[in-house]
């Protein structure tokens, strides 16, 4: 996909797979900072290790412990967290106004960034429905600490406590999955005309979640929306230019056979 974007601004780039040993993550760092690599992603576990080996950290790695991409800015790396900013992206692509009232399924890696990030774009209520309880309290306690928003978490298969009038709902579970059956316990009595459907699996691009709010004529977002307004962020910070995105698109869906 990266590959096909440099081709596309035809820029002499290379992005390169690297299989890194859990105890050589500092020298893997040392060896891009020498040959002077623009920078990387890092994947799990990695993503929740490679922090105290960098210059600096965005405010979403630092606060969620998470570094999902690594850019240079002079002779310093950077490690930044661009999987929520990625989902905001998605969501506005399809909502012109910014979500006020939030109902997450998850409190895992991806649920955490997309929960703070939309805190920073000012949404107002944002309620965590988790299978873990500690995890999706850990989210709230985080939320409450950096923003002046009214969070709290909801226990799996509750839906009597979940608000009224919700504007955006994401699922950042497997459920739904082929690894996970089922959907989320979603009242859609709850959401508003105009709401918006988030499911961040990328393994299907209509997810039976997605298939439910298609029914109901909701705004969707897929995995596939999701990952690539990511990927676009992750190229946009090493490049300075904004991606095509059709190229891109169209990399991942030959892979991922779509």
């Amino acid at each position: 996909m990266f590959e096909k974007a440099f081709q596309r601004h035809e820029l002499d780039w290379r992005y390169l797979s690297v299989e890194v040993a859990e105890d050589a993550i500092e020298d893997a760092l040392r060896g891009i900072r020498a040959m002077g690599f623009a920078g990387g992603n890092c994947v799990r576990p990695y993503c929740r290790q490679v922090g105290p080996f960098l210059d600096h950290l965005g405010t979403t790695a630092e606060r969620t412990g998470l570094v999902n991409l690594i850019r240079r800015d002079g002779q310093g790396l950077v490690g930044e967290n661009t999987e929520g900013k990625g989902l905001v992206q998605a969501v506005r692509a399809v909502r012109e106004s910014p979500p006020r009232r939030v109902l997450l399924f998850g409190s895992g890696n991806l649920a955490g960034a997309a929960a703070l990030e939309l805190a920073d774009a000012g949404a107002e209520d944002l309620v965590v429905v988790s299978r873990s309880e500690e995890h999706a309290g850990s989210l709230v306690e985080l939320l409450r600490r950096h923003y002046e928003i009214a969070a709290k978490s909801v226990p799996w298969e509750n839906s009597a406590e979940f608000p009224s009038e919700i504007d955006l709902v994401i699922n950042a579970t497997p459920v739904g999955t082929e690894a996970v059956d089922g959907v989320p316990p979603m009242d859609w009595q709850l959401l508003s005309a105009n709401a918006v459907v988030v499911d961040a699996n990328l393994e299907e691009t209509v997810p039976p979640f997605l298939q439910a709010a298609t029914e109901r004529e909701l705004a969707t977002v897929n995995g596939l929306d999701v990952f690539l307004e990511q990927a676009a962020f992750d190229f946009r910070l090493w490049t300075g230019i904004e991606p095509e995105r059709t190229v891109m698109r169209e990399a991942v869906e030959e892979y991922l056979e779509l």
